[in-house]
């Protein structure tokens, strides 16, 4: 371990749990903190143990938000606004959060957010195209997709009117 970093034998119990955590899935600062606070580690010294996670690689941030950004829109279809907001609720360095966001594939991003229009779209059974498309903007705005994609995909797929 680096030198700046002095840790007792029974603090090395706690950064040996800390790297585990973090090695079975990809972590931020803010979550392997608070694990480190439930497993009973003073905030102190849960706080060196996180900055020789980041020191040894073992947390990085911008690693930590590419794959939060591709595993939440495909897995759980969430747009880039809801994704920026949970990863501000992280306390993650908002370039750290714009540079992963802007690394989302375009296509990849109009695909999703068409297919989750289409999916939902199948289960509303309003008649009146104004209330139809008033759903479904509402529905796609909850998953943190932007109005001018939603206005252009609900566009193409309800037809033409006023959102």
């Amino acid at each position: 371990m680096p030198d700046k970093f002095k840790f007792t034998d029974a603090d090395k119990a706690f950064i040996s749990k800390a790297e585990h955590y973090c090695a079975t899935a990809e972590q931020c600062r803010t979550s392997v903190m608070e694990k480190l606070l439930s497993w009973g580690a003073d905030r102190a010294l849960a706080g060196r143990i996180v900055d020789h996670l980041v020191e040894t690689k073992f947390i990085d941030e911008a690693r930590y938000c590419k794959i939060y950004c591709e595993s939440k829109l495909h897995l759980q279809k969430w747009g880039r606004i809801k994704i920026n907001y949970m990863l501000r609720s992280k306390r993650i360095d908002n370039h750290i959060i714009a540079n992963a966001l802007q690394q989302i594939d375009e296509t990849q991003y109009t695909e999703t957010l068409r297919q989750l229009a289409e999916t939902k779209l199948r289960t509303l059974h309003d008649t009146d195209p104004y209330k139809l498309r008033g759903k479904l903007v509402s529905f796609l705005a909850s998953h943190g997709f932007e109005q001018s994609e939603i206005q252009t995909v609900v566009q193409q797929l309800v037809g033409e009117g006023e959102l």
